[in-house]
């Protein structure tokens, strides 16, 4: 499979970034297996940036689809293991997740994570999948649960709440964990298409939401409104192409804050890339709403809506609204970013 991003990571290495390409799991393996792997390959760029001329202070993850999933349960791996250390000192079993068989997963899976890992200065999350239980319901209504691998991969049911990024940081809120900074990546951008058919859109909008609401530094949220799936790695074949122009641009806006591109260690599980230190003293949070001019999801330039949903770029730099506006895109639940 590394192969079907090579294209992808050639396009990105010449805009000024380094890219890894791990390669998790195998025939037979599990999904701890494959998160397993996933943490030791992060890890390895952590150890090795520095060797091929990359930056460990500004990694970034950058992962489509399932990859999406697992660039944010590795970030989650220090939240959750201080929480549980924590709780266990006042309450020795504390549960975090609602159901004991899900809280008990996710104990057991993190306690194979031996070494302390480093939070990535930032995720990119593309047409992911982060509420599992949600997923399965949605493949049940439309008859397709036996012909997805949503099934097979994260198994019973009863232990969906353990592997769905949203699940876990709506139940840190609501017992008023709270997740310092340098524990969880500065910033995180999501993207995703308002008609995907596979993972819908609400995936990465309840994602947005909960992380809105836990102070995350820096979270952004793009919608495509006539596309579908979100592929970075068909969409960067044609790198001149409208919509490559705008998944690059919003890969260097987020990786550069100054739009400029940056260099430093990418991976794939997506990619890692670089990115210089958030500030972490704003909270900022924002929806760009893109509308394309045809259903060509891989040959039309997306035009951009001359008015963002949460943030409005001016000179003096985004302007922060303090309450959801539902009226300009209906279709989405907003959260807005907190003064």
């Amino acid at each position: 499979r590394a192969r079907m991003y090579r294209p992808m990571a050639q396009t990105l290495c010449g805009d000024g970034m380094f890219v890894v390409l791990p390669r998790v799991g195998g025939a037979g393996a599990g999904l701890e297996d494959i998160l397993g792997d996933f943490h030791q390959a992060v890890q390895w760029v952590f150890e090795n940036a520095d060797n091929f001329g990359g930056d460990a202070r500004r990694v970034h993850l950058l992962g489509y689809g399932a990859g999406a999933h697992l660039c944010t349960m590795y970030s989650l791996v220090v939240p959750l293991k201080t929480w549980y250390a924590q709780a266990d000192r006042i309450a020795p079993g504390a549960q975090l997740l609602s159901t004991a068989r899900a809280d008990q997963a996710l104990r057991s899976w993190l306690k194979r994570i031996r070494r302390v890992q480093r939070p990535v200065a930032g995720l990119i999350l593309v047409s992911g999948v982060f509420d599992i239980a949600g997923q399965r319901k949605y493949e049940a209504e439309r008859c397709i649960e036996h012909l997805s691998a949503t099934c097979r991969t994260f198994g019973a049911l009863d232990d969906a709440e353990a592997w769905s990024p949203s699940a876990i940081v709506r139940s840190l809120r609501r017992r008023s964990a709270f997740i310092p900074a340098e524990l969880f990546a500065s910033s995180v951008l999501l993207i995703h298409g308002r008609r995907d058919s596979t993972f819908v859109l609400q995936q990465s909008q309840r994602l947005f939401r909960e992380l809105c609401e836990i102070d995350v530094p820096d979270v952004n949220m793009k919608i495509y409104a006539n596309l579908r799936r979100v592929d970075p790695s068909i969409a960067l074949l044609a790198p001149a192409s409208a919509l490559a122009q705008s998944l690059l641009e919003d890969i260097r806006s987020s990786v550069s804050p100054s739009g400029s591109g940056a260099q430093g260690a990418q991976g794939h599980g997506g990619n890692d890339a670089s990115a210089p230190p958030q500030d972490q003293g704003q909270a900022q949070a924002s929806i760009e709403h893109t509308q394309e001019q045809a259903p060509d999801e891989h040959s039309q330039a997306p035009v951009e809506n001359s008015q963002s949903q949460e943030a409005q770029t001016t000179d003096s730099g985004p302007r922060r609204r303090t309450r959801p506006d539902r009226d300009y895109f209906p279709h989405a639940n907003l959260i807005a970013s907190k003064s």
